[in-house]
């Protein structure tokens, strides 16, 4: 009856039956997020060398936002941690066996698809929760909130009086022949050295510049140029000495952190502090 079609939609589904259906076909569906996640063989024993495991994580993680052309702006860590009176070893060889589930999340000032600074949100987060490491069976890192492209302006850029890189084609390194990192439009090292001190004098360390500076030194650590790390974090350092502030020196520990993770992911190695 015409009382039942209007309840319960009986011609909607008397037509489906038939396969008659004349909703329009939706190809592409908008993606709402975007996740890395590994749930067998993971074995750590400390927070170290679970920040190892989750920078490269976070390297993927990268790679797969850059292919979709997505940025994001809530960063998500799932982890699989060990019941209470779960055996330590499962019956599946290197399984995770019986696990209680844990979440958090943290949101990221301005958008972004660097794996450095999903890492060091994702690091964040771990040393916010009260793990054992040895217990973690699984892991995952999952960004939403996202956009098609990266905003391309900072607070910083409204700060510098450096003049715009005059060609988009980056300098090119002759040893290895890899690009020269490019900061804010800038890659000669007095023009990011300039930037940098502009940024240490002023009035607050905004996250969305934070961000951007970790960026720069993800990428001098992946092309090696570990010299140039230490020299401008001297910099930085030098210049925040006389301004005594806990926000600025928090944020230069989380820089250095996110430096030395890093250089322990891709060297075995640590940067040596004690010249800074």
């Amino acid at each position: 009856s015409s009382g039942i079609n209007a309840e319960y939609g009986g011609e909607t589904v008397y037509n489906y039956c038939r396969g008659k259906d004349n909703r329009d076909l939706i190809l592409k569906h908008e993606r709402k997020s975007i996740s890395v996640e590994i749930n067998y063989g993971i074995r750590v024993e400390t927070i170290k060398e679970f920040g190892v495991f989750l920078l490269n994580l976070c390297h993927e993680l990268e790679r797969r936002m850059k292919n979709e052309n997505v940025a994001g702006s809530l960063v998500t860590l799932k982890l699989k941690e060990r019941a209470e009176n779960a055996a330590v070893e499962p019956i599946k060889y290197m399984g995770h066996g019986i696990c209680d589930n844990l979440s958090k999340s943290m949101n990221i000032a301005q958008s972004t698809n660097s794996g450095a600074v999903i890492h060091s949100k994702v690091m964040s987060l771990v040393n916010s929760m009260d793990l054992k490491p040895e217990d973690i069976r699984g892991v995952g890192v999952q960004v939403s909130k996202l956009t098609e492209s990266l905003p391309k302006t900072s607070s910083v850029t409204s700060k510098v009086s450096c003049k715009s890189a005059k060609s988009t084609n980056a300098p090119v390194c002759k040893a290895f022949q890899c690009p020269v990192p490019n900061f804010l439009g800038h890659s000669k090292r007095e023009d990011v050295i300039h930037v940098l001190k502009q940024w240490c004098d002023s009035s607050e360390p905004l996250q969305i510049d934070a961000d951007k500076v970790d960026v720069y030194f993800s990428e001098l650590i992946k092309y090696g140029n570990i010299s140039l790390v230490k020299e401008l974090l001297r910099i930085i350092r030098k210049q925040l000495q006389n301004r005594g502030m806990e926000e600025w020196n928090a944020v230069f520990n989380l820089t250095l952190q996110s430096v030395q993770q890093q250089i322990h992911a891709l060297f075995n190695g640590i940067l040596d502090i004690k010249s800074l």
